[in-house]
């Protein structure tokens, strides 16, 4: 290709997608190249496996009351629920007795919830004080219900209390507004970035920096460009899957390391009718006392009214448990929701799918988490390398990270930083 554009944009998820209205808006041309056969990268929206619809990736429009997508969603006609913050795990499930089901009493519900919350605001104490300590340094493993405090952990960041920075977790930006949309969060950005051009399937491979120009080796060729904006995962880009000429600075690799891709995994069963006996929306948690070694689990219970429960995996029990294959994981899933409501519910069940986002080459986990001791290391992730290569992604926001709505704001930004870069925004040869 002879054309040299102002800015390739690497990957079409939020952040690469965003990059590109932007730099649209700022009448910069640009190309956006993406790995997989659809936009979207980690939020993506199933209707077509189970015949229900849910989120293989990213469900919640968190912090929604400032969230910049929720105004989006509105704008697009794309619902969602309120959620009260008290009415999350409302319900909790404890072990069998007599090989009948024992729910929480509201004696045992409110220890849990001050056993947790405790644990939670520990943790934030800890890393607003600047202690970059492991999160589970924070936490007591001989309490009552450490083991569902460490699920959500897990679930919340994508890494166990032991791999967790305390600064870099109490950083996020929690308003405790979690709303899920009824159509996914994956339609939503499809829907909106629809109007984006996109080369799919078309993975880069070579960044080339050492020319006048930036050179961008793709399956379909080499591209050229004054500038390049990369929003794959910290995971990818530490496996050398795309290389880099020269190599990256040991500063960024170092970021890229510190602030790792973490895993998280859903298995999610569909029913032919409503077999759970909750209300639609509900979201128990679960634990066998008189089984201490198994894991903790949380489940969504009829999202929006459809006979689903879905089960969510995180931390490394996500990753093990994914790398022992997905019979493996819907096992696992399946035993614990067998527990909770009994097993005739399967004589109901209509189809089951897993997800596996941690073995996914063009991800190679779920969502990032700062490690002890790198608590900088998203600061670094946002400098340019060389002048003219700028991350963007989820791994990048000091106070939003790990979110859609942190990877659409970074998107933009590092848009602005390249037009900058540029002149602020002078026209390249080529329009996308």
């Amino acid at each position: 290709m002879s054309d040299i554009f102002d800015v390739v944009i690497v990957g079409a998820g939020a952040a690469g997608l965003s990059a590109a209205r932007q730099a649209r808006e700022m009448g910069l041309s640009f190309k956006v190249f993406e790995a997989k056969d659809r936009i979207g990268g980690r939020t993506f929206t199933d209707t077509a496996s189970l015949g229900m619809t849910w989120d293989r990736g990213a469900h919640w429009l968190h912090s929604a009351d400032v969230n910049p997508l929720t105004k989006i969603a509105d704008e697009l006609g794309h619902p969602y629920h309120r959620h009260d913050e008290g009415s999350f795990y409302r319900h909790l499930f404890l072990g069998q007795k007599a090989g009948r089901p024992v729910w929480a009493d509201e004696e045992a519900y409110t220890a849990y919830r001050e056993e947790f919350e405790a644990a939670y605001d520990i943790a934030h104490v800890q890393g607003e004080a600047g202690e970059d300590i492991p999160v589970s340094e924070t936490l007591d493993p001989s309490a009552r219900f450490y083991r569902i405090t460490r699920h959500l952990f897990q679930a919340i960041c994508g890494g166990d209390p032991e791999d967790l920075s305390a600064v870099d977790f109490a950083r996020y930006a929690d308003t405790e507004k979690n709303w899920p949309l009824e159509r996914g969060y994956g339609a939503l950005i499809a829907a909106y970035f629809a109007d984006i051009p996109v080369t799919l399937s078309c993975p880069v491979h070579r960044i080339d920096m050492t020319g006048a120009n930036v050179k961008v080796a793709t399956e379909e060729g080499t591209v050229e460009a004054k500038s390049v904006i990369v929003t794959v995962s910290t995971n990818v880009l530490s496996s050398g899957a795309i290389r880099f000429l020269p190599q990256l600075p040991a500063r960024t690799q170092e970021a890229l390391e510190g602030v790792p891709t973490g895993h998280a995994n859903k298995v999610a069963f569909a029913f032919k009718r409503e077999v759970f006996g909750l209300p639609e929306m509900s979201h128990p948690l679960a634990i066998d006392e008189k089984k201490p070694a198994r894991p903790a689990l949380s489940f969504q219970i009829r999202p929006f009214g459809h006979n689903m429960a879905i089960a969510y995996f995180g931390g490394s029990e996500a990753a093990d448990l994914e790398r022992a294959g997905r019979d493996v994981m819907i096992a696992h899933a399946r035993g614990m929701l067998g527990d909770m409501f009994g097993t005739d519910i399967f004589k109901e069940m209509s189809g089951v799918e897993s997800t596996a986002w941690t073995t996914d080459p063009h991800t190679l986990g779920a969502y990032s988490y700062g490690k002890p001791g790198k608590s900088d290391m998203r600061e670094r992730l946002s400098e340019p390398v060389g002048d003219r290569l700028f991350f963007a992604g989820e791994a990048v926001p000091l106070d939003w990270y790990s979110t859609v709505h942190g990877a659409y704001v970074s998107g933009m930004s590092a848009t602005q930083k390249a037009a900058h870069y540029l002149g602020r925004g002078v026209a390249g040869e080529a329009s996308a």
